[in-house]
């Protein structure tokens, strides 16, 4: 019996100690350091994140917007406790998605991105509608623009999905901060000082 206890803890130590991608048993993409997700992979993944908020960003390399709000997606994770992923569009294999990847990790070398799995037979334009209508709850406006922010909570529950209408007033599109500030932080639980 004390022989199978340190077999017994070591085997929970492995179970504890997977990242949401192993736990949800994303694919590896065609492109190392990116996995193919669906809507319910999305879900998975806030639902077994060790923070109470999953962040995802829309992106591609050729997304002017992206490009400029990138920089305040990954800031929030040094104020708040939440997990975030990169969510690329473009075909797995096409590489326009190796060359987003690149982008992101030039710049934030420990991100986790993924791509929206290809449907057989459709285009990127074709997988992105499809994926934003599954994942946009009736309350939100479904606009297949880019550089948008969707939040899950711990239960896999859609919490936020922007657009561009959510910035239309702001003075500098190209500044996403004040949008930010206004809709998505509110929605996030912040670190405390122990935590920073």
């Amino acid at each position: 019996m004390l022989k199978t206890i340190p077999f017994l803890l070591f085997g929970f130590s492995l179970v504890f100690s997977q990242t949401p991608i192993e736990k949800c048993k994303l694919p590896q993409s065609h492109y190392e350091n990116i996995y193919s997700v669906t809507v319910d992979d999305v879900k998975c993944l806030a639902e077994n994140s060790p923070q109470p908020n999953t962040l995802f960003f829309t992106f591609a390399s050729w997304c002017t917007p992206c490009i400029y709000h990138i920089p305040s997606f990954f800031v929030i994770e040094k104020f708040y406790n939440v997990d975030l992923y990169v969510l690329l569009i473009d075909q797995e294999n096409n590489n326009f998605t190796k060359q987003s990847r690149d982008m992101v990790l030039e710049t934030y070398p420990d991100a986790k991105i993924l791509v929206i799995k290809d449907i057989e037979s459709r285009g990127k334009s074709k997988k992105y509608k499809d994926f934003l209508k599954k994942i946009t709850p009736a309350q939100f406006e479904n606009i297949d623009d880019m550089s948008k922010f969707i939040l899950l909570n711990r239960k896999g529950e859609v919490q936020l999905v922007t657009n561009w209408k959510d910035s239309k007033d702001d003075p500098d599109w190209k500044d996403d901060k004040p949008m930010v500030k206004r809709i998505v932080l509110p929605l996030l639980e912040k670190k405390t000082q122990t935590n920073q």
